[in-house]
């Protein structure tokens, strides 16, 4: 078996479409791997990227297809769409008791080029709720600019051309944290991908984004004595959110300490996507909490200070 890796790079895809574009992938490689018998799947997601990884034979062996047709005296429709099928011709075709009979001799094929022949065309078909088509990129769409693919079997790269973006990186590149470590850095199978995304500040498994960011808030909430108001939904999106999470605390100016805990909460969650905290006997905290994509130098300070004020703009417009 090889290992085939594939990350489709692009700006930054709605926290909302993230784990619906992971299941699209691995339906679509799933349907186009099939004949090479794809193991061990796994898929990956996050703000810039889609990341597909799976094990594969290393091609399929020649085959003789011999199919019955439609009948001798069928309408030619129905024989074109028969061919079409098979991808076969008439001259592979023979009658027999009243009808038509396909044999053909199949040959065999590389996963690597059936890779290189099959993604263009998958690209093309990906289903994203809404996508865009930005420079030149002609009839193409995506859900934002797409910028590279990595795409690798058994670490050699498996180079395909999408004629309506010549210009599109196909190869052994991905790239990590857009602040903390900017452009493009090459790999050589996943591992060293998985690896090399995290010493550039890029944690590729939502299911960890979401512990670090669930047990980091929780536990600074419980140095004040706070619990974190249960919320699956909103951590599922900040998680969609951040490539590198940091949770922090930020603090509610007291003059808004009067307004309903209902308000505060839908206001924060809704329009800035924090986390609500509650004193031991469940009134509203004077805090909140999210999680921010920097490890800053100065512990997320004025980060924090910076989205409190915020909140006391989102805070003013529920009270009027």
């Amino acid at each position: 078996m090889a290992e085939f890796l594939l990350e489709l790079f692009s700006e930054e895809i709605p926290a909302r479409m993230q784990a619906r574009a992971a299941e699209d992938l691995a339906r679509l490689l799933g349907e186009t791997l099939a004949p090479l018998a794809p193991q061990n799947v796994r898929t990956f997601y996050g703000v810039r990227r889609v990341t597909y990884v799976a094990d594969i034979s290393a091609g399929t062996p020649a085959s003789t297809i011999s199919e019955r047709g439609p009948r001798a005296n069928a309408p030619e429709q129905a024989l074109a769409g028969f061919l079409k099928k098979h991808n076969a011709d008439r001259a592979d075709l023979r009658e027999e008791d009243g009808y038509f009979v396909l044999e053909k001799t199949v040959a065999a094929v590389t996963a690597q080029d059936l890779i290189a022949r099959e993604m263009p065309a998958l690209l093309r078909r990906f289903p994203w709720p809404k996508s865009m088509r930005w420079g030149g990129a002609g009839s193409f769409t995506w859900v934002r600019p797409l910028r590279r693919v990595l795409c690798l079997l058994d670490g050699a790269v498996v180079p395909f051309t999408l004629e309506e973006m010549p210009r599109l990186s196909v190869g052994a590149e991905t790239e990590g944290h857009r602040f903390h470590a900017p452009g493009p850095v090459t790999v050589t199978g996943f591992e060293d991908y998985q690896t090399k995304l995290r010493m550039r500040h890029v944690v590729l498994d939502v299911a960890e984004r979401k512990r670090i960011i669930a047990e980091g808030i929780a536990k600074l909430a419980a140095e004040k004595k706070l619990t974190v108001v249960d919320d699956p939904g909103l951590l599922d999106e900040v998680a969609g959110l951040v490539e590198w999470p940091v949770p922090l605390l930020g603090k509610i100016d007291d003059a808004f300490m009067d307004l309903p805990p209902e308000v505060m909460q839908v206001s924060m969650r809704v329009n800035q996507r924090y986390f609500a905290l509650r004193n031991a006997d469940g009134s509203a905290a004077p805090y909140f909490a999210f999680a921010a994509n920097i490890a800053a130098r100065d512990g997320g300070v004025e980060i924090a200070e910076g989205n409190g004020r915020v909140l006391r703009a989102r805070f003013a417009d529920a009270r009027h």
